[in-house]
């Protein structure tokens, strides 16, 4: 028989909410950095200002990247947390349903 699994909901929502806090934390600072480097440019030599271009360009698409899996990493977690909240609400469905037929039966106790 498998292991059992316990989750609890509410634990995946708060997981979920510190994975947007951390993503929102990435892409702010990561924006601060593209700032820092865009303004120094201008003291830059030609050579030097057209590579740091491409690095922040690259550093950009980057950030992107990691920003957009935390928030799909999030959005999981939700899904998941509202998957097992419908698995547990069907179940006490279910025994609601099972429990009607057997409540009626006069087990001439």
């Amino acid at each position: 028989m498998p292991d059992e699994v316990r989750v609890t909901p509410e634990d995946l929502h708060m997981s979920a909410a510190t994975v947007d806090v951390h993503a929102d934390n990435v892409h702010a600072r990561h924006f601060e950095a593209d700032s820092r480097m865009d303004a120094a440019q201008p003291g830059l030599p030609m050579g030097s200002a057209a590579a740091l271009t491409d690095a922040v360009g690259k550093w950009q698409a980057d950030t992107s990247a990691i920003f957009g899996r935390m928030v799909d990493h999030s959005d999981v977690l939700r899904t998941g947390a509202a998957a097992y909240m419908r698995a547990d609400d069907d179940g006490a469905a279910a025994i609601h349903r099972a429990e009607q037929p057997v409540s009626d039966v006069d087990l001439g106790l």
